[in-house]
């Protein structure tokens, strides 16, 4: 008995010393046990241009941190939606996602206002300020303890349909999809007297297809890599809304890199992200010019029209930030820069 109190000692021990040396290697940075997958969620297919540049990215992170960080995707929806991604990155079962500015709604509303609809006419404006905010908003993140490595452009959202779109007129009574929990787009649909039908994007091919919803507005870029344009006949070229996306890791998974490790990590993703965002205009061009050489009917806006929307959206943008879904300061710096931009031309 005495022998299996003593071995029953010993494995105590190696229990414990097993524990602690789990313990050990978790949460220190920057030994040698800092070897792992960073984990990503994503909606982007496995076949599309964006996930080419980020598989291209991680083999070079794999290799100059001789193999002790890599990073795992999952295609196409696979881990659920941002809300979801949000989810399992609080609990750490992902380590990062990429994510549209509505996905952090709640926790950061800030980020929508580049997004809102009518407000940014053209690249120019948007680039004339965001070389004067995008810095700003990144260190929001920080507060939020997630590590950003830059915005990445998706170009304008353009109307497509299965009717001519030609004016606000032809908007009525039709079934416009949003991203769901998008309050914002939805109470600027409902300012306009419009029908908003909110899906998560993983729903919205199926609702095209089953008339669910009559309208997307969305960049020609994502609806090629998506495949709604193939449940659509019509594109309409009003600049509807700016779209931009971003990879948000948790700081805390990062810090457990080593320094060397993070600098690495950081340099290529911020390299592919700005890559995206200075090619992003051409690649909205070439995907318009695709969506119109595979049979999408090109439909004309009036200007008219289109400065119809933009004035009705101002008194409602302002309602909105004084209920406290953005800031008011910071739309009106926003506001201020736009027309500044403008008076220079």
């Amino acid at each position: 008995r005495l022998l299996m109190i003593i071995s029953n000692k010993k494995n105590i021990k190696n229990i414990l010393f097993v524990f602690v040396f789990y313990i050990v290697s978790f949460f220190a940075p920057d030994s040698a046990f800092s070897q792992f997958q960073i984990k990503i969620a994503t909606l982007a297919p496995q076949n599309s241009e964006w996930a080419q540049k980020f598989l291209e990215g991680s083999t070079e992170i794999q290799k100059k941190t001789d193999n002790r960080v890599k990073l795992k995707f999952y295609w196409g929806g696979a881990q659920g939606n941002a809300k979801k991604n949000l989810q399992k990155i609080k609990i750490g079962q992902i380590h990062g996602a990429t994510f549209s500015p509505t996905d952090f709604q709640e926790i950061f509303p800030d980020l929508n206002i580049y997004g809102l609809p009518f407000l940014f006419r053209d690249h120019s404006e948007v680039d004339f300020v965001r070389e004067k905010i995008d810095d700003e908003l990144e260190l929001g993140f920080k507060k939020l303890r997630f590590n950003t490595y830059g915005f990445a452009g998706g170009g304008f959202a353009y109307v497509m349909s299965n009717n001519a779109i030609k004016g606000y007129d032809d908007l009525q009574n039709k079934k416009i999809w949003l991203p769901q929990g998008d309050l914002i787009s939805y109470k600027a649909m409902e300012s306009l007297n419009l029908l908003p039908i909110p899906l998560p994007m993983t729903d919205v091919l199926t609702g095209l297809q089953t008339g669910l919803i009559d309208i997307v507005a969305i960049p020609p870029v994502v609806a090629l890599a998506l495949q709604w344009h193939t449940k659509v006949n019509y594109i309409t070229k009003i600049p509807v809304l700016y779209a931009m996306g971003f990879l948000a890791i948790d700081t805390r998974v990062i810090n457990r890199l080593s320094k060397d490790d993070r600098e690495i990590v950081s340099d290529v993703i911020t390299r592919i992200y700005n890559n995206v965002d200075t090619n992003s205009q051409k690649d909205s061009d070439n995907a318009y010019n695709a969506l119109i050489k595979i049979g999408i009917k090109e439909v004309e806006f009036e200007d008219l029209e289109y400065k119809r929307l933009a004035d009705l959206m101002v008194k409602p943008n302002i309602q909105m930030a004084n209920d406290g879904l953005f800031s008011l300061e910071l739309f009106e710096r926003i506001r201020g820069y736009i027309e500044d931009y403008r008076k220079m031309q």
